[in-house]
């Protein structure tokens, strides 16, 4: 069953039932938000959103997944290839216009990961297609002229093309480990003539997947690699890393992060001009870069493992799903880097969030199979007050209708008193104090010093704030860093003073003397 409400009013809109849509399996707005494809059993449904019309009935039976390009006029989708057809072409682009196949191509596997198979370069001038050991580029014009060039580019796995700014089309590509040799992560001209002479290209080692994350104004590409196995043994999950490389291939780098552990998440701005990075064993830390991969605001830790920005890069949510207990705090970004708090509140059993095109709520969903308990939706106001909630007995999907450009402006939050049917968001949580055992309860001075600091929710000495001269608060001194790693046990040698330094040496001799000089009696 599909249901469409209007915003907000989420009893007022009946259910909406296409045909032979009992046994949908996804569904996927356009761009502008004026269609969507709903997944069916024979194939891919395209309505109108506004009057519920069907478009088009394409025939794609055993449909995988389905998306549109990023301009709304094609529509890419992927079916179970068939076992009595020798290389079933299963990769289909239809036109949107017309519903007419205009690319059909061969696709042996699907992974979730790599959707889509098809990736589309600055205003879907130009569509590529990954084979081996190469980038195949197609124009969206005509794709009855085949294949018009190839990037070469040995070893490939994954890439991503730039989907904005000049210079020419660039290819953002990943290799993973080969025969000894390090996996990579390079910039390639896309070009026709090009030769697959990488741009630039950052070498590491202990990483077999990574995903590239192009800035939305094209400048930069992070690349967040992984490896299934952790060298250190320190988490069961993994190891990643992250890498950032500057499109005009004047600056690559490993990207600093200021506590050990995983990088749960790591999202630009829409405006491209900042990236946060959630990372860090429990309680995280999220720090706020610039489009030059600079440090510029620490937002302290906490238990969060997501975060997502506004359509206008104005809000930011920080959010705790999956084995956290749902916290979400949200955050104005300033002009100059700063960051806000807005409110703080609590959604449990979170499993997706998702602004909504006005950039003044977020829609919190707990859908199946992830959870077949308490399935609903909840929405929030960026001030962290709840507007509304509804559960649903088994819920699969949920999603805001997506906007046309223009269609909302970048306009402050205003917050009406009293607002029909909100809940106002929580007081901030009360100090959190650590165990103290039964014997020493009754003695204050005994419980104050066994009372662990220790929280899973925040480190208590972390306080955050604004960063200047590029340094991570919170980090250790460069000094400690450059020391090397001590055995178990081992206690570090603190640093110390030209004085003491001198007074330490003097004492040192004399013992030295001393115990010659009593050597020397005993020889005697």
């Amino acid at each position: 069953m599909l249901t469409l409400h209007a915003c907000l009013q989420l009893d007022t809109q009946p259910p909406f039932h296409p045909h032979n849509s009992g046994d949908s399996s996804g569904l996927v707005f356009s761009p502008d938000g004026t269609l969507f494809a709903l997944t069916t059993p024979s194939g891919v449904a395209i309505h109108d959103t506004a009057s519920r019309t069907l478009r088009h009935a394409l025939p794609s039976p055993g449909t995988l997944a389905a998306s549109f390009s990023p301009d709304g006029r094609f529509l890419l989708t992927q079916a179970r290839p068939a076992k009595d057809v020798d290389q079933d072409r299963n990769l289909k682009l239809w036109g949107v216009e017309d519903g007419a196949v205009r690319l059909a191509l061969h696709q042996k596997h699907f992974r979730r990961e790599e959707w889509p198979a098809i990736r589309f370069g600055v205003r879907d001038a130009l569509a590529y297609y990954q084979v081996t050991s190469a980038v195949h580029v197609y124009d969206t014009s005509d794709f009855s002229n085949g294949v018009t060039h190839r990037v070469p580019i040995k070893g490939v796995s994954s890439f991503a093309p730039r989907p904005s700014g000049g210079g020419g089309a660039l290819l953002a590509a990943y290799c993973p480990e080969a025969k000894g040799s390090p996996a990579s992560v390079g910039l390639y001209s896309a070009e026709p003539g090009a030769d697959g002479t990488p741009i630039c290209r950052k070498n590491f080692f202990r990483s077999n997947s990574a995903q590239l994350l192009w800035s939305p104004s094209g400048c930069a590409v992070l690349a967040l690699a992984a490896s299934d196995v952790d060298a250190t043994n320190q988490s069961y999950y993994g190891e990643q890393k992250l890498y950032f490389m500057a499109s005009n291939g004047q600056n690559e780098c490993a990207v600093q992060l200021p506590k050990e552990g995983p990088i749960h998440d790591v999202q630009w701005s829409p405006k491209g001009n900042f990236f946060l990075v959630v990372a860090g064993f429990m309680p995280a830390k999220v720090i706020l870069f610039n489009s030059a991969c600079v440090p510029k605001f620490d937002l302290g830790s906490g238990p969060f493992s997501m975060v997502r920005w506004n359509p206008f890069g104005r809000y930011f949510v920080l959010a705790g799903f999956g084995n956290l207990p749902g916290d979400l705090a949200f955050y104005d970004k300033k002009a100059d880097g700063k960051c806000k708090p807005m409110g703080t509140t609590r959604a449990e059993n979170g499993v997706a969030l998702e602004w909504s095109p006005c950039g003044h709520m977020v829609l919190v969903s707990t859908t199946a199979p992830r959870l077949r308990v308490d399935n609903g939706i909840q929405v929030f106001r960026a001030d962290a007050a709840r507007l509304a909630a509804r559960p649903y007995p088994i819920l699969l999907q949920a999603a805001w209708r997506p906007a046309a450009p223009g269609s909302f402006s970048d306009a402050p939050l205003q917050t009406p008193g009293g607002a029909a049917g909100a809940e106002p968001a929580l007081p901030p949580p009360p100090a959190v104090t650590g165990y103290v055992p039964p014997h020493l309860r009754g003695n204050p001075a005994a419980a104050a010093a066994a009372r662990s600091k220790f929280s899973l929710a925040r480190d208590a000495e972390d306080r955050g704030g604004k960063i200047t001269n590029g340094g991570v608060v919170g980090a250790p001194p460069a000094a400690a860093r450059m020391q090397p790693a001590l055995p178990p046990g081992a206690e570090a040698t603190p640093e110390l003073s030209k004085a003491a330094a001198k007074n330490a040496k003097r004492r040192a001799a004399a013992a030295k003397k001393k115990a010659e000089e009593g050597l020397g009696k005993l020889a005697i």
